[in-house]
């Protein structure tokens, strides 16, 4: 009997200290809710939030939301289909849920107007923190006072007010887009060059097919370089001292390489990918997974044929880049020629020269 009433006070202690504990833990204070003209933002919205609903009338659906790593991703939730962010649209849209004010509410006189206009073109935001409750549900309608604030109410609430963002000038409507177009990163190439195991490019004309090229990366410490084809005529390809800091630099281009646009054109992609691509870049992360970018030359039919004929000189300014049929790109020469290098690139291939005296 004693013991089970020691035990009794054992667990009375431990629950006492649990709540102690529970009751003295640090929370987020959300200051903004209490005050009724700028109810709509949430401080260190960063921190604070790890999930963003955004839907609008045209069915388009968004949902951001923040990783164990403190990246975000992107999801279309009509379609499922997850992307990165691009980082100009989701930094727009979180300057703005952070430092969104409102500026005064709507003259009586103009409030039916006003909801009946937010209702037809409105686009419904929502909120979450980390324990995924709900902060926040608003809607954000349009331009207002003269295109200087835009229209916005809060759920459940018949008072809609101007909002505004502080030394911004102009609407902020188009901040909370939910089109996929807007709000997918258009970077054909966004990785850390540590975590690539391999690397090679396979230039597929017979004149180019001799400068392909393999790279073991070996985390960074020893890189190895080789060609994948010989020359066609049966000659050694090139031979030489290797310069691994052409290597490094060659890499540290893939930590961002963006693209012109994105293509959403399937006819054209699939008369595309049918065609023998000029090169093809493939590499493979230390986890395994594995990558590939087959670049398809954009010839410019008006290119300078010597026959003075007008039209710029270069006969290739783009290329179509495809990854698979949802990563499909219309890139320009001058962002991906940086890839596009030889096998001999990599090399010192001929022996200093004395000084001349």
């Amino acid at each position: 009997m004693k013991r089970i009433g020691l035990l009794a006070i054992i667990l009375i202690i431990l629950l006492g200290l649990a709540y102690w504990l529970w009751q003295g833990r640090e929370e987020y204070k959300d200051s903004f809710a209490e005050v009724e003209h700028t109810q709509f933002a949430v401080e260190n919205a960063r921190e604070v939030l790890h999930k963003i609903f955004l839907a609008d009338k045209q069915g388009n659906q968004a949902l951001f939301e923040k990783q164990s790593d403190g990246s975000w991703t992107y999801t279309n939730q009509a379609t499922g289909k997850v992307f990165r962010p691009s980082p100009n649209a989701f930094n727009n849209l979180m300057e703005t849920v952070e430092k969104v004010r409102a500026r005064n509410r709507v003259p009586a006189p103009s409030v039916n107007s006003v909801l009946k206009g937010i209702g037809s073109i409105g686009i419904k935001v929502e909120l979450y923190n980390k324990q995924d409750k709900k902060m926040r549900t608003y809607y954000i309608g349009g331009p207002a006072d003269a295109g200087q604030a835009t229209f916005a109410v809060m759920e459940g609430s018949e008072v809609p007010y101007m909002v505004y963002l502080p030394k911004f000038s102009g609407s902020i409507d188009t901040r909370y887009t939910c089109r996929e177009e807007a709000l997918r990163d258009k970077a054909m190439l966004r990785i850390n060059p540590k975590k690539i195991a391999w690397l090679e490019m396979e230039y597929y004309s017979p004149e180019q097919r001799p400068y392909s090229f393999h790279i073991d990366c070996n985390g960074g410490e020893d890189y190895k370089l080789r060609p994948l084809y010989q020359m066609p005529n049966g000659e050694d390809v090139a031979q030489g001292q290797l310069k691994k800091e052409y290597i490094s630099a060659y890499l540290e281009e893939m930590e961002f390489m963006g693209a012109e646009r994105l293509i959403y054109d399937a006819p054209l992609r699939d008369s595309i990918v049918k065609t023998v691509p000029f090169a093809q870049l493939r590499y493979e992360f230390e986890n395994g997974k594995k990558e590939q970018l087959s670049i398809y030359p954009v010839i410019n039919p008006s290119y300078d044929r010597g026959d003075g004929r007008p039209g710029l000189r270069e006969r290739i300014i783009r290329y179509f880049v495809d990854r698979d049929e949802d990563h499909f790109y219309l890139a320009q020469n001058l962002v991906l020629q940086k890839l596009l290098r030889p096998y001999d690139f990599f090399l010192v291939t001929e022996a200093p020269q004395a000084p001349q005296q």
